[in-house]
């Protein structure tokens, strides 16, 4: 490490100091001479330690010029136009559709053009969804709505490629009218099918009981047997009237018993007050008759015995 100037003149003035002091302090010369040696030697060392780092300073840079970005684009999203509530078709003669959207476009052709392209565009969007809904039933409202948002998304050209369409925010859905109506011709025909199930399950009991259950008197007595089982006095008791009902189940006589045939028909009252007055009468009848044979014989006695 090299010495500056400053600390050489620093070390000659301190060595010059003691030297003088030693004198007047009355020290010997040699002493002297060692003191400033040794002094030396310390001022070396510690000149020799290595000096703390100095901050650098570093000269500020020179001001650059500043480059602004270039401003991005602005792209202009493009035409649009929205339609409310036009009436399209359904797959029901009945019913249509209110169709609402937002109608976007692009332009195609560069050359001639028509006056208004977005009338273009939204007549051809039209004309696609018509297409589209006369297939569609009224009772799939809301699959009907996804499934033509999702093709009316895609752009398309129209008939003369003037305009590329497609439409946003697609809706689709049927008036409160015909919304009502709808769902009582649903009603109606539940309560149709209801009431054609019902007569079925009815014609289907009637014909068991009178094709199956009644079809002769001895199958009556088995389906008898079969819902009361162990019951057979009673099932003896009952052939008569089960009988009875296989006949009349399939219009045929009734069948009487020989105790009945014997008894024959039970007259009813006006029937038996008839035969009562009549038997009154011939009984009436006979009394008089037997009456007057019997005077007219008294008669002949006492003519006979008189003679």
């Amino acid at each position: 490490m090299k010495l500056h100037r400053n600390s050489l003149l620093t070390a000659a003035a301190i060595v010059l100091v003691l030297y003088v002091v030693s004198l007047i302090v009355g020290l010997p010369e040699w002493a002297a001479v060692v003191l400033t040696v040794v002094l030396l030697v310390l001022l070396a060392v510690v000149w020799k330690q290595p000096d703390e780092p100095r901050p650098v300073v570093t000269k500020p840079a020179p001001a650059s010029s500043v480059v602004l970005p270039d401003r991005e684009p602005v792209f202009s999203g493009p035409p649009t136009r929205t339609v409310s509530d036009v009436r399209l078709p359904s797959a029901s003669p009945d019913f249509q559709f209110s169709f609402s959207a937002v109608v976007q476009w692009s332009t195609v052709l560069s050359g001639s053009r028509h006056a208004d392209l977005g009338a273009v565009a939204v007549d051809a969007l039209i004309e696609r969804a018509r297409g589209l809904t006369a297939r569609q039933q009224v009772t799939e409202e809301s699959l009907n709505q996804h499934r033509l948002a999702a093709l009316l998304g895609e752009p398309a050209l129209d008939e003369k490629g003037q305009v590329r369409s497609w439409a946003t925010e697609v809706r689709l859905r049927l008036p409160d009218a015909d919304q009502k109506h709808l769902q009582h011709l649903a009603a109606l025909h539940h309560r149709e099918q209801t009431t054609l199930l019902e007569r079925r399950m009815e014609q289907d009991k009637r014909a068991y009981l009178k094709d199956d259950v009644f079809a002769t008197p001895g199958s009556a007595a088995v389906w008898w047997l079969v819902n009361h089982p162990g019951e057979v006095e009673t099932a003896l008791g009952l052939l008569d009237t089960l009988s009875e009902l296989s006949a009349a189940a399939n219009d045929l006589p009734v069948r009487r018993s020989s105790a009945e045939a014997i008894e024959g028909p039970k007259s009813t009252r006006a029937e038996l007050a008839f035969s009562a007055a009549v038997d009154e009468l011939a009984e009436a009848d006979t009394t008089q008759a037997k009456s007057e044979t019997k005077n007219a014989r008294g008669g002949y006695r006492e003519q006979f015995f008189s003679e």
